[in-house]
Order: C-alpha cells, then structure tokens, then sequence
C-alpha cells in the first residue's frame, strides 16, 4: 500500500522538474513511511511513497519492465499475484522481484490496456509506457483506493490525495460552487467532482489513456445489469455459493509479509470476518474496537463476546468529545477537504491504535450496501406497495419524533420526497432540500443548479432501469456513497496511520456474484441483510443476528449540546464564515441556537457546517503561509 503522484508534460514536451515530483511525493510521506522512490524520462515524473506489505526487501517503486520501457507506480494490493506471476513465467517474461506490483507492467506488455481485466485486488496506479509515450491512470472496480488528477492544456498531474496533487500547480486551486451545494445535499462530493474546479477523482472502473494526441476515459467494468430470473437456484444454492466465494475472499486477503488485524464492530459483517478467519486457521487473530462512553452507541461488549469467541487478542479504546477538538481540524486539513463523516476521528484514532502491532487490517466496509443492510433498502423494496402520505405529514412526523427515534425520523423525512432520485440524496443528506434552500444565500444559489444532486443521483438510478427499485438503490450507493464517501474516509484516515485497509465484502467476484441474487431472495421480508444473515447462521447464534443494528454511530449529537457547544458556535458563527457570502446567517444561528436548547436536532447539518467551517480556515492559512 502506497501513495502515488506523477506529471506529465504530453502537450508542451517540457522536462518534469524533479524539485515538484520530490515535493509532490513527500507530502505523501504519512502514506509510505517505509520507502520513496521516483522516475523521471523527460516530460514524465513518478513518485511513490511505500508501506512495505509484500516482498518487504524487493518492492521498491517505481518498477519498470525487463528493457526499462514499461514503469509503473502503484497503489493497493494484486491478491491474486501469485496466479499471475506464474503464468507471466510460464510464457518467458523475467521478473527480478516477488511483488504484486511488478507483474503490473508484464501483463501490460501482453494485453495492453486489457491488463487491467487480469487483477483482482485494490488499486490505484499510473503505468508509462515510453515508446508510445502513453500515461494510464487506472483505478479499482469499486473504487477502494482513490487517484486525483487534474488535466490542463498540455499537461496533467495526478496524486493519491489532494495535499500532494497541490504541489504540482502553478496556480491555487479554486473552490468550485456547484461542489460546495452538493457537498451540504451528499455529505460527499460525488466523483467525478471534487470541491475544487478542474480537479477531478478518477472514476470507479476507470482508466484515463493520455498520449501527445489527446486524451480518452474509458470504463472498463460495471455491474451486471441484470438478477438471475426463474428457478434455476435455491435460497440455500446461492447461499452456499456467496458463503464459499466470501471465504475466498478473506482468504486472499490473508496474503502478506506482515502482521494483519481486523476492525470488530460487533456487528455482523466485521464479526464475519473475525469467524472465517479463525475457520481458516489465521493466527494470532488481533481484534481492535472503538466505542463511546454515552450509553445507546458502543458496541464494544457485542465486539468483546465475538473476540472471546474465536480466541481473538482483542484491543480497544474509547472516543471523546475532546478527541473531536483535538484531531479534527488536522484531519481536514491532512485530506483537504471537509471531512464527510463523524466516525472520520473515531477511525484514525483506531487506527493509530492498531498501526502499534499490525500494518494491514481487514474490516467490513461494504457489507451493507451489498447485502441490503440500512433500513433504506427496506422502503425501496417495499416502496409499491407503501401507500402515498401527503409529504406535509411525513415531514411534521419526522420533526416530532426524538432523536432516539432517528432511523424512523430518516425514512419519513426521506419517504416525504415522491421522486426516487431525491427520496434517495434525502436518505443520507446533510440538509434536504428544503433545508438547502434556507441554508445557502440568495446570491449563492443564483450560482448553482438546485436540482443537480437528484439530476446526480438519478444518472445512476436510470441506468439499469428495468430492475427492481432496490437493486437500483443498491447500485447507485456502490457507485457514489460507497467510493467517495466510505471507502475515501476508509482510505484518508487509515494511510494517515500508515496502516492498509482491506474490505473483502468488495472483492469484485462477489459483488458480481450477488449483484445477480433476485431481489425476492436478497431481501425477502422487513428485515435488512436478511440474506447475508442466513448466509452466516452457521457462525453465530439466532439472538447475535437478529439484535437491533447500532452502526458506527458517534454521539456527535450530545456532545454539541454540552462539551463542544461553545466550539461549534464559535467556528460556525465567525465573522470569517459569515464573510464567505455563501449560507443564510439566520438559518445557521437558529440551528445552533435550537440545537444546544434541545428543541432540535440539527447535529449533522451542524457537523457539516463545522467542518466546512475548519476546510475554509485551513485554506485561509495556507494562502497566508504561501503569501
């Protein structure tokens, strides 16, 4: 696992400037502090930061081909390398190391572009090829690791994280309005955007080919569009086959030359992996949790019950409102973006925690947009037969419910959208859109389109329309929630801790294998990951499966009641915030004012304001120290 850069001067011809590259690399350093490495040819520069995984002594990166044609730098693990590896032998090419990344460039030498079809894994790599001076930038199927780019005129730069792709430019990047109002309605700015203008995430199952002529973005996977129909295979047919093909996913991702752990939340799909790996003989299994002192989010005894189980040597740690002030501003700054979720700190802090012993944990990240975990999915399956309410009620439903009920507040203020595409932004958003038309200024949203989010989320939605609404709901969060929201705080916060993160619930083979489960089996009543669940009861007791779903929940909500209050209303009602020109000061006065009373819970409307808040002032301070 590894941080990567590069640029490429494809139109001007210009030599790289090896001062940029190192300066680019460097600021990947938290992400590879075993190693760099760096290769430049003229217009063309490579950088790598390592976190030695496998071959430990000959893995070092860049790497090229046997003539020194071919290099590559890459990010990620290959888990089936050693399949590769002995057939790339078997038909005559020479490999001088034992990694994964080396048989990147022998397989590029006999498929070309199609390599990319031959790797199971995670990653994220840039691969020069010089005698056709071609630049491929590649990233996974599902989108675990991520790459960052930015195409100009004659030139492009890429990078791992935006920290580094900075260092390439020549002038500062700008923040791009229409990012910013979807950023309040996703929590996330949704791929290919970032919150910058011209600076762009590479999209899941892509690959970008730049040559001297011009450049071509290509899909090269997607999801099966279509579920197995009739009767060709039972509920305990399919059940069987997920449950082998889930094994050897774990499997795989048991391959390293260094000590691995997992993150057990207690909840189903972390504790899955905590049983196959024991069924599988891994020793010593090291467990690592992170719970909260308020009662009603820890759910460390279910993590503890699971570790004793299967023999784990089990490690926890507990989060507070102070480690919110402490880390979060730092951690905004380190990804450059506001942070898009209140379980960024807690998991960096985890991290940190399970970086002391081991360099690769596995976690469950996946699990529920795959198998139809939130109860979202449960709507949308049932959503023809729920008969319509007026939305006016829905909303005053949602309102008068505690936030003890917040689940049942969600799907009602999210059922009040009779348009699939906004019902499905308004599951997870930051602010609805009526809210987001209180929020943000007159003269701001004279400056974006009110209605791209749903114009956004519906490109995904309609693209398979002839299946069912929930596997429709299930492939639009693969494609946006899960990689640029999830997977990219998945990935930020643990490189920030020079650890890898391995999700097997998204090995592609099984992705593609339950994409094609009938909705009717997959889920088949009211209750969510129905199937996963049956697909488990040999591990674990009826009573473990069917226990109420907690989730990676942090008490964000009490704690901007009471130890942060003051913190929050600082930040947020600054006259330096205020200055930006771009929210409605009243709307944001009331939420803060309303909130710490206790009338109201705006916890995640004022979590992203903080955090767009902290995102403003760290981009103030860097202007300052480059002024």
């Amino acid at each position: 696992m590894c941080g990567i850069c590069g640029i490429y001067n494809f139109g001007s011809g210009a030599p790289v400037s090896r001062s940029s590259l190192e300066s680019a690399t460097r600021a990947l350093a938290h992400r590879g502090p075993d190693d760099e490495g760096f290769h430049v040819d003229g217009s063309v520069g490579l950088g790598n930061r390592r976190l030695s995984i496998i071959d430990l002594p000959g893995g070092h990166q860049p790497v090229s081909n046997e003539d020194g044609a071919i290099w590559v730098t890459f990010n990620g693990e290959i888990y089936n390398y050693r399949e590769l590896r002995k057939d790339l032998l078997s038909r005559g090419h020479r490999l001088r190391t034992e990694s994964d990344t080396e048989t990147i460039v022998h397989l590029y030498e006999d498929f070309g572009t199609e390599c990319v079809k031959h790797l199971r894994g995670i990653f994220s790599f840039a691969l020069w090829d010089k005698t056709r001076r071609r630049l491929l930038l590649v990233r996974d199927r599902l989108g675990v690791k991520p790459l960052f780019y930015r195409l100009e005129a004659d030139r492009i730069f890429f990078a791992s994280e935006l920290r580094s792709l900075r260092r390439f430019a020549s002038r500062a990047f700008e923040s791009d309005p229409q990012a910013i109002f979807d950023f309040f309605a996703f929590r996330y700015v949704p791929a290919p955007e970032t919150l910058y203008r011209d600076v762009k995430k590479l999209l899941p199952g892509h690959l970008l080919d730049v040559r001297p002529e011009g450049t071509e973005l290509r899909q090269y996977w997607d999801l099966p569009g279509a579920e197995d129909t009739g009767d060709s295979l039972t509920i305990q047919e399919y059940s069987e086959q997920v449950l082998a093909k889930i094994k050897e996913s774990v499997r795989l991702r048991l391959i390293s030359d260094v000590p691995l752990g997992v993150f057990l939340s207690g909840g189903t799909d972390s504790s899955a992996l905590v049983a196959l790996m024991a069924e599988l003989g891994h020793r010593p299994l090291r467990t690592f949790s992170v719970g909260f002192a308020e009662k009603g989010y820890d759910e460390r005894p279910y993590a503890r019950e699971v570790a004793q189980r299967y023999g784990a040597e089990h490690e926890e740690i507990t989060v507070g409102s102070d480690d919110i002030r402490e880390h979060l501003p730092r951690l905004v700054a380190l990804r450059d973006e506001p942070v898009a979720e209140g379980t960024d700190v807690p998991l960096y802090l985890l991290s940190r925690l399970a970086a002391k012993n081991v360099k690769v944990v596995l976690a469950g990240e996946g699990g529920d947009e795959l198998f139809a975990g939130y109860p979202k999915y449960v709507v949308e399956r049932w959503s023809g037969w729920i008969p319509p309410l007026p939305a006016s009620l829905l909303r005053a439903l949602a309102r008068s419910l505690p936030y003890s009920q917040r689940r049942l507040k969600l799907a009602l203020g999210a059922m009040a959208s009779r348009e699939p595409a906004e019902r499905a932004v308004a599951w997870f958003a930051s602010f609805n859109r009526d809210e987001r038309q209180k929020l943000f200024s007159r003269d701001f949203l004279e400056q974006v389109d009110e209605n791209h989010p749903a114009q956004r989320m519906g490109e995904y939605l309609d693209r398979h329309p002839h299946l069912s609404p929930l596997k429709r709901a299930l492939y639009a969060d693969l494609k946006l929630w899960l990689p640029d929201n999830l997977l990219l705080r998945g990935d930020h916060m643990t490189m920030a801790a020079a650890l890898e993160e391995r999700v097997p619930f998204l090995d592609h083979e099984l992705v593609e294998m339950v994409a094609r489960i009938p909705t009717r089996l997959l889920l088949p009543g009211l209750e969510a990951k129905a199937f996963l669940k049956r697909v488990l009861a040999p591990y674990f007791t009826p009573e473990f499966l069917r226990r109420p779903k907690i989730g990676f929940r942090v008490p964000i909500g009490p704690w901007f009641q009471r130890d942060l209050k003051g913190w929050v209303r600082e930040e947020i009602l600054s006259s330096h915030f205020h200055d930006l020109g771009i929210f409605n000061t009243r709307t944001v006065e009331t939420m803060v004012r309303d909130h710490g009373k206790g009338t109201h819970d705006f916890q995640k409307q004022l979590w992203a304001l903080l955090n767009f808040a902290l995102w403003k002032k760290a981009q103030a301070r860097e202007a300052d120290d480059a002024g």
